[in-house]
């Protein structure tokens, strides 16, 4: 068992140098990338809420968004987030290390709350979304 193991690892070590397994992984990156700009890019309402301020989250922490136009760049918590206002909503992807891992859509009943809900992976699916709340703090 441990030397099919030992096998395994040395066979993993040898193909992450390998140009074949370098280019999937660009590809899944490029792909991750391209679905979270279309999915920004198909929100196209004016923005009718402004978001910018310091927020808080029970879930991921103090957050932060900045916004120019509909244009909105910040954090919540450790993760970059970038996204769009369209209308009265707020989109935004969160990524680490260049990889979108949450989509998340949020509308803004007033002027110190978002709510809404995440989803864990990109695009937005509502099948395994999750709710969120951020409070202007």
């Amino acid at each position: 068992m441990k030397s099919r193991l030992f096998l395994i690892l040395t066979a993993l070590v040898c193909l992450g140098g390998c140009d074949t397994v370098q280019e999937f992984t660009q590809e899944r990156y490029s792909r991750n990338s391209d679905l979270g700009k279309a999915w920004l890019s198909d929100q196209v309402l004016p923005p009718e809420i402004n978001v910018v301020g310091n927020w808080r989250s029970s879930v991921w922490g103090d957050s932060f968004l900045s916004q120019d136009g509909s244009r909105v760049r910040g954090h919540l918590g450790d993760y970059p987030v970038e996204g769009v206002v369209s209308g009265q909503k707020v989109y935004l992807l969160a990524s680490q290390g260049g990889w979108y891992y949450y989509s998340m859509v949020l509308e803004m009943p007033g002027p110190d709350i978002l709510i809404g809900y995440y989803s864990r992976g990109v695009p937005y699916k509502t099948a395994n979304r999750v709710d969120l709340r951020l409070d202007r703090k």
